[in-house]
């Protein structure tokens, strides 16, 4: 019983080491090969099932080549530099985009509700005021210490 069950692993073993040279020779390209070429290396492996595998991958593959490929690692998302530019950027955008909501809280709450006169590059008051005062009141009544918005 124990040499039935060695006898079918050998068979077993040998079988896919003659599958496994057959389409690992079929898969590579006819430049790498070394020694014979791609059709005369596919007759050794079929007419000399068992010497014809063990050849192929002992002389007919190519150099480099690990006993199991792998598959190729792609590279990730940081590796790419337009990557990393448009994440700098994004970045930066961000960074303005609450420099100026905190910038405009800030007026809101010293100054009164902000107008759009008071937003960066706008024809705002000169003197750092806001338009209105937090009470709602309009200051450019008569009267008023500010004079009149034009």
């Amino acid at each position: 019983m124990g040499r039935a069950i060695f006898i079918i692993a050998a068979a077993a073993l040998a079988v896919g080491v003659i599958v496994y040279s057959l389409i690992e020779c079929a898969r590579t390209d006819s430049a790498e090969i070394r020694g014979l070429r791609k059709g005369a290396w596919i007759a050794v492996i079929v007419l000399l099932p068992v010497l014809g595998a063990v050849l192929w991958l002992f002389l007919g593959r190519p150099k480099g080549t690990a006993g199991t490929t792998g598959p190729v690692r792609g590279k990730g998302p940081d590796d790419d530099p337009q990557f990393l530019r448009n994440l700098e950027e994004r970045r930066r955008q961000q960074e303005q985009a609450e420099k100026l909501r905190r910038w405009e809280e800030e007026l809101r709450r010293n100054g009164g509700a902000a107008g759009p006169d008071d937003r960066p590059g706008g024809a705002g008051p000169s003197d750092g005021s806001s338009a209105g005062s937090s009470d709602g009141h309009n200051d450019d009544t008569p009267g008023s210490n500010r004079p009149p918005r034009d």
